[in-house]
């Protein structure tokens, strides 16, 4: 199918001035107005404006989550800036869960059909600094430099039978991620975050399927001499800025249907290599800023998402 992309335009907060920089136009347009330059529009599967909540969004998920118990593979990632909501609309937070914990839900919901008979495991890791990190076990090393195919094989998984264990799990793992202030955010995400979630679908004729799902909050795709970041946090930026040019280049392959796709370049691209092949569904968060200091970095997200958006898998 295609690469389905969605817009998610966070609210102002409230030291913020309004200056609707970023401005829902339709259910499906934005538009970015930056600094007295014309305006720009962006159009994709679907805009959610500043006031859409947590199950707004997860409903236009939901069909892609079923299709994951029929044995396709799926990956949804949030992709933008510090500060614009991608772990909100990933993880959420108390009262608001976001689309990890609504996914785990809605697969114990769905796998109760009386035709199949399922298991469930998960694991979750983190790209930090070009290295990979199981989050799940006892305590989180840096491993040595394994290839990314060899690293994922090797995961820790943990049989999931309800969904109390699995959100502990998923909490567990939230917890061990590498964070750091910037000034775009208090605790920013200094890493590319993935939960993976392996299907086995026995039917009552004894068939086996097997798929994946593949839940990613990437780390802010912010171009960061703009940050004021330096040292440690510099470092940190620089890395996720290549594993997301990476991406960009796996896209933009992809979208030019050419014979040699570039998955090697980074550890992220290696690990969604299964998950951009046939048979996949994918869907991509865009995260947009609704303040004008922010419209040149919003344009550079959206830019890149509706490259995206013209995919076909």
């Amino acid at each position: 199918g295609n690469v389905r992309v969605f817009c998610r335009v966070r609210p102002y907060l409230p030291h913020e001035n309004v200056a609707h920089a970023c401005e829902v136009v339709s259910p499906t347009e934005v538009r970015v107005s930056s600094n007295g330059e014309p305006s720009k529009t962006f159009k994709f599967d679907k805009v959610f404006s500043p006031s859409a909540s947590q199950e707004d969004v997860f409903l236009d998920v939901q069909p892609t989550i079923k299709s994951a118990l029929d044995g396709h593979n799926i990956c949804i990632f949030s992709y933008g800036q510090t500060g614009t909501g991608k772990t909100y609309t990933m993880e959420g937070q108390k009262g608001a869960p976001g689309i990890v914990p609504r996914t785990l839900q809605q697969l114990f919901k769905d796998k109760n059909l009386p035709t199949s008979d399922y298991r469930f495991t998960l694991s979750m890791l983190e790209i930090y600094k070009g290295t990979l990190r199981d989050l799940l076990v006892p305590r989180p090393t840096r491993l040595t430099d394994p290839p990314a195919k060899r690293f994922v094989e090797n995961l820790t998984e943990y049989v999931i039978d309800n969904l109390s264990d699995a959100l502990k799990f998923y909490r567990k793992g939230t917890r061990a991620r590498s964070t750091s202030s910037t000034s775009s955010n208090e605790s920013s995400s200094r890493s590319h975050c993935l939960v993976r979630v392996n299907i086995v679908r026995k039917s009552q004729l004894d068939k086996v399927s097997r798929s994946k799902v593949w839940l990613i909050d990437l780390g802010g795709s912010e171009r960061f001499f703009k940050t004021q970041a330096w040292g440690k946090v510099l470092e940190e930026g620089k890395s996720i800025n290549v594993s997301l040019t990476a991406l960009g280049d796996v896209i933009s392959a992809l979208q030019k249907k050419q014979a040699h796709i570039p998955y090697r370049n980074s550890k992220l691209t290696q690990i969604l290599r299964d998950c951009l092949g046939c048979n996949s569904k994918v869907v991509m968060f865009v995260h947009a800023s609704p303040r004008e200091e922010d419209s040149a970095e919003t344009i550079c997200s959206l830019t890149f998402a509706a490259r995206a958006r013209g995919i076909h898998l």
